[in-house]
Formats: C-alpha cells, sequence, structure tokens
C-alpha cells in the first residue's frame, strides 16, 4: 500500500520533470534573442502559464496566429523557447 502511494504522489513530479526536459531554457534564452521575442513579450507574459500552455501558444505563432516578426520560428525551436519562457524568460 505504501508503495502504491508513493507512485501517486510521485506521478506529478515525474510529470514535471519530463515535461521540463523536452527542451533546453539556455538554447531558448538564445532562440528568443535571435527572433526578437523581447522587443514585443516581457519576461511575465507566460507567467502562471504551464509547460504545455506556453508550448500550445507557440504552436499558434506557427500556424499564423501571430503578427508578423516570427516567421523565422520553426517547430524546432518550439520547446527550447516552452523551457525558457516556463522558466521564467529571464
Amino acid at each position: 500500500m505504501k508503495k502504491t502511494i508513493i507512485a501517486i504522489l510521485a506521478m506529478p513530479l515525474l510529470a514535471f520533470s519530463g515535461a521540463a526536459l523536452a527542451g533546453d531554457a539556455e538554447a531558448g534564452a538564445a532562440k528568443a534573442e535571435a527572433l526578437y521575442c523581447g522587443d514585443c513579450h516581457a519576461a511575465d507574459d507566460f507567467q502562471g502559464m504551464s509547460l504545455e500552455e506556453i508550448t500550445a501558444a507557440l504552436q499558434r505563432v506557427l500556424e499564423g496566429e501571430h503578427p508578423p516578426g516570427a516567421e523565422d520560428m520553426t517547430a524546432e525551436d518550439i520547446p527550447d523557447l516552452a523551457a525558457y519562457y516556463f522558466a521564467g524568460g529571464q
């Protein structure tokens, strides 16, 4: 019984760990700078959003739901950018 409870309690930690490892926040910082994201977005624009919500928002950018200026972003950039903004974008 104890092992089951421990496993259940550990699941959110494992889920967060796996999601956080999906992208590289340091690489995301460099990409955000190269893409000039900071010209329009403040570090706290994504505050309170989950990693999945940030990833979905970045995916919508690729689908054209963004003003001009993000044309150089690729699908490969999304995990790193999402990790960067999830970490606070600083």
